[in-house]
């Protein structure tokens, strides 16, 4: 950082490219470093969950700028790793920035979503082993990291009124009302099972008591956080009423996974009616910190927080990754990665008053693709031959479904909409990546083969073929790791320039990609080969 802290674990980096080397780039044999200009890192300064720009570590308790939350108690106490685990050649740990994504201001349009380009990167899983006494020691804890950065000054917030459990995937969605905003969130809800489907709604411009912040005397960190919603804000669960309970499920009980025995029945119902309420905790502000263990994080299945006349509809935590409708409307599809399925929650309208935090939220939820053999098989054409059979179905499980979908980006071109999926198994066949279409009622018409990559019994790694000459050591699986539509930036207009900043504004990039034909979309993905073997 630069003020000289140093983390270890992920990281952040940017790469900038030539704009016109860029959109040339897949139609020349030209090597992608000649339209590398430059690289770097997102943020160069970090705020921890007490609010403090992160200095050097100190084990006096009242020092909470010498703190990274992941091994700090409330107090201010630092608790040290165990000795394999404890770190020698750096400061702090930052625990798998995993699903992050990028948010662009007035996203929905002027006033609409977050002010500012943000940058989303929630630290991801509970690190018990890494201490002397495990997961005790870790819940107690100020747990994980919900990280947003500001682009404009590259400077990390730590935002704890979003949670301090960790996520693999913060997603926001649009709000409809320019004094909101809402932010999909999954994962893993710091080891505790079970737990529901979460979003976060927060109110723009208030102080985390609710009242209105004064912008003149605020300071940079509130000032921030405030005008995108992120200091005066709840999580909310998905809910059920006890008769539609009993409808999905045998025998409900939000202390049981009943989404994980939901999913995997055919013959229950495949949409039903929901509602997102709260539990009674609220993040009260920096100066009242709390162990990750008295957050929401153990209320979801206590008996004494279900809402009135519902309980919550509690499943596995590993829910991946999430979707938003890039249309703009308040919706969303999520991978249930668990047992292997895909969720799609349909908020219709959001009915904020403007004044305070709504007491719940109503949803119309839909098992879009179950889990169970015969649910979906892949198309794929004349490619996907592995051995012994061929990626339309997963070959290692011997079943037509889908198998810990983990990536997920929602798509809308000219001609429609489409998920492009990326299955994260350790798949010996080849992970499979694919894009399902839907149809206007956002079901499920059609599902085609895009790639396949890694496993043992990949025909490269059998001959030993890396990306990069004599890297290749050993045969292992690999993981797609996220798409970006790079449509708009590489588009050009009738006169051959390209768009400009202020055109891509806004709704402008989703704008320029709705009027674009499916074949003509261009996207950027992640790929990480496991183990030592280098392939692309």
């Amino acid at each position: 950082m630069a003020n000289g802290v140093t983390f270890t674990g992920s990281h952040i980096h940017t790469i900038d490219y030539d704009r016109t080397a860029f959109a040339s780039f897949m139609s020349n044999d030209d090597a992608a470093a000649s339209m590398v200009k430059g690289s770097g890192h997102l943020f160069n300064k970090v705020y921890n969950v007490f609010g403090e720009m992160v200095a050097a570590p100190s084990f006096d308790p009242s020092d909470l700028a010498g703190k990274w939350g992941n091994q700090t108690r409330p107090d201010g106490t630092l608790i040290q790793f165990a000795p394999k685990y404890r770190l020698s050649a750096t400061d702090y740990f930052f625990q798998s920035f995993c699903g992050a994504w990028y948010e662009q201001a007035n996203k929905y349009g002027e006033g609409m979503g977050f002010a500012d380009d943000v940058w989303f990167a929630a630290e991801e899983w509970e690190i018990g082993r890494m201490f002397p006494a495990g997961s005790a020691d870790s819940a107690a804890t100020m747990g994980l990291a919900s990280v947003v950065v500001d682009i404009k000054s590259g400077t990390a917030y730590t935002a704890p009124a979003l949670g301090q459990t960790g996520y693999e995937k913060m997603m926001p969605i649009n709000s409809g009302h320019k004094d909101y905003v809402v932010v999909v969130t999954s994962g893993y809800n710091h080891g505790q099972e079970p737990s529901p489907l979460k979003v976060y709604v927060g109110m723009k411009d208030r102080l985390a008591d609710g009242s209105v912040i004064d912008y003149a005397t605020a300071n940079e960190r509130d000032s921030f956080l405030a005008r995108n919603g992120l200091l005066f804000g709840k999580l909310y669960g998905m809910a059920v009423t006890t008769d539609v309970a009993a409808t999905l499920v045998a025998e409900p009980n939000p202390a049981e996974k009943m989404i994980d025995d939901y999913i995997q029945n055919a013959d229950a119902p495949a949409s039903f009616e929901a509602k997102y309420v709260p539990t009674s905790y609220q993040w009260g502000g920096w100066d009242k910190p709390v162990a990750v263990q008295d957050t929401e994080m153990m209320l979801w299945e206590s008996e004494d927080e279900q809402p009135e006349g519902h309980i919550y509809f509690n499943g596995d935590s590993k829910v991946e990754h999430v979707a938003a409708d890039p249309s703009g409307k308040p919706r969303y599809f999520a991978n249930m990665t668990n047992k292997g399925g895909l969720f799609q929650v349909d908020f219709g309208a959001f009915d904020f008053d403007g004044e305070t935090l709504p007491a719940a939220l109503d949803a119309t939820v839909t098992r879009t693709v179950g889990s169970w053999d015969g649910a979906l098989t892949v198309k794929i054409g004349d490619e996907g031959k592995v051995k012994d059979g061929d990626a339309s179905i997963h070959v290692e499980k011997g079943k037509a479904q889908m198998i810990a979908p983990d990536g997920l980006f929602w798509a809308k071109t000219s001609e429609g909409d489409y998920l492009i999926v990326e299955e994260d198994s350790g798949n010996d066949f080849g992970e499979r990546k694919y894009v399902l279409t839907l149809d206007a009622d956002m079901n499920v018409a059609d599902a085609h083969l895009l790639a396949l990559a890694g496993g043992k019994f990949s025909s490269r790694y059998e001959q030993g073929v890396s990306a990069l000459g004599g890297a290749f050591t050993k045969a292992g699986t690999a993981e797609f790791s996220g798409n970006w539509p790079v449509t708009a930036l590489i588009a050009k207009k009738a006169d051959g320039s390209f768009y400009t900043v202020e055109e891509l504004a806004g709704t402008g990039r989703q704008d320029i990609r709705g009027e674009i034909a499916t074949a003509d979309q261009t996207y950027l993905g992640g790929f990480r080969p496991a183990l030592k073997a280098l392939v692309r």
